[in-house]
């Protein structure tokens, strides 16, 4: 069989495997000069060896085709080396992101990451959690905190290490990594009223079994609410999470809420959406309109003008969520919250409203 010779030049090596044999350990070992117990710490736990001898290890299994049983392994340590991980979506990239991130943390200790969505569904959740313990994962990864009470139960009769991630606080015992989405859309509506706007109109997608944009309506509300002397709220609209429905909420706001100067929305998706409308029915944005989102999207700064937004370091949840996992899986107790910070990206969609504007439906009559 053609290999590399002390992983250097391929050339014929014989007495390592057959073609029928499926190489061992023991074969590893021989090909990358060290002994079988180094292999074992080095495909086990790699974080205690140095770099050159893993990738040493590592290029020997990959010359060979070797790859661990993971059955064996996992009676042999009574663990699988698995985490797993269920997100409410991996249509949009701030769960994509942090998935990718969770998963390059989590490798770096030799540990695999079993991904699942729940589609939004408390049901759809609690079967992927059922399916990813049933595969005897070591711990779990969720979002947010609301779930079916059988979900709960599930969890607490397991009683493997569970991380929730993107809120700032956990509603039970365990570790939260993720950001306060209550004050950051406080903080983005203090900045719209600060530039003088007094007129707001909010679009909101489904806030029920969605605690994350259920804090953020309820923190613009709060702003708001304390600036109420001088705003006015108009209308709060909850609609379906897409861009259609974005601009389905602006045509409704036109109609019922026309004195509106500024929109603020609980995501990305529906602040384009809802751009793409105003363009499409004559308004200007931001002359006309201000508009806002929530998540901050790659794609939110390639638009014209771009999107202001609150930026969530999804990256960075992922990695700090694996890392307390790991944390957990090593018999250290990990801090109970771990905030991470937001940025607010304030961008040309947003800007100080015109001296005596006209009423949005006068703009567009005006315009035509």
């Amino acid at each position: 069989m053609l290999i590399c010779d002390k992983l250097g030049n391929p050339e014929t090596v014989t007495g390592l495997h057959t073609l029928n044999k499926k190489p061992s350990l023991a074969d590893v070992a021989t090909l990358a000069g060290v002994s079988v117990a180094t292999v074992s710490r080095v495909l086990n736990t790699p974080a205690i060896v140095t770099a050159e001898l893993r990738e040493k290890v590592l290029k020997a299994t990959r010359a060979l085709g070797y790859v661990p049983h993971g059955a064996a392994r996992a009676l042999a340590s009574n663990r699988t080396r698995s985490v797993g991980v269920v997100v409410p979506t991996l249509g949009i990239s701030i769960f994509a992101r942090g998935v990718e991130s969770m998963q390059d943390r989590l490798g770096e200790d030799g540990y695999r990451l079993l991904v699942a969505n729940s589609q939004y569904n408390p049901a759809k959740e609690l079967q992927e959690i059922e399916s990813l313990l049933a595969h005897g994962v070591d711990g779990l990864v969720l979002v947010g905190n609301e779930r079916l009470p059988e979900a709960r139960k599930l969890l607490r009769q397991f009683s493997c290490p569970v991380i929730i991630t993107f809120v700032h606080e956990a509603a039970e015992e365990f570790p939260a990594v993720g950001v306060n989405n209550f004050s950051s859309s406080y903080d983005m509506t203090k900045y719209l009223v600060e530039s003088g706007h007094t007129h707001f109109s909010i679009l909101t997608s489904p806030v029920q079994n969605n605690d994350r944009v259920r804090a953020r309506r309820d923190g613009i509300l709060s702003c708001l609410k304390d600036y109420n002397q001088q705003v006015t709220l108009h209308e709060v609209f909850e609609i379906p999470y897409s861009m259609q429905a974005g601009g389905d909420g602006l045509d409704a706001i036109v109609k019922q809420a026309p004195l509106t100067s500024s929109i603020v929305c609980t995501t990305d998706l529906i602040a384009v959406g809802a751009m793409a409308r105003a363009r499409s029915i004559g308004l200007s944005v931001p002359e006309d309109v201000s508009i806002a989102g929530y998540d901050g999207l790659e794609l939110a700064n390639y638009l014209t003008p771009a999107l202001t937004t609150i930026s969530v370091p999804a990256s960075e949840i992922g990695r700090l969520a694996a890392q307390r996992m790991l944390d957990e899986l090593n018999g250290a107790k990990a801090q109970t919250n771990t905030i991470v910070e937001t940025s607010l990206s304030i961008r040309g969609s947003t800007a100080s409203p015109r001296p005596n504007r006209l009423p949005l439906d006068a703009i567009i009559i005006a315009k035509d």
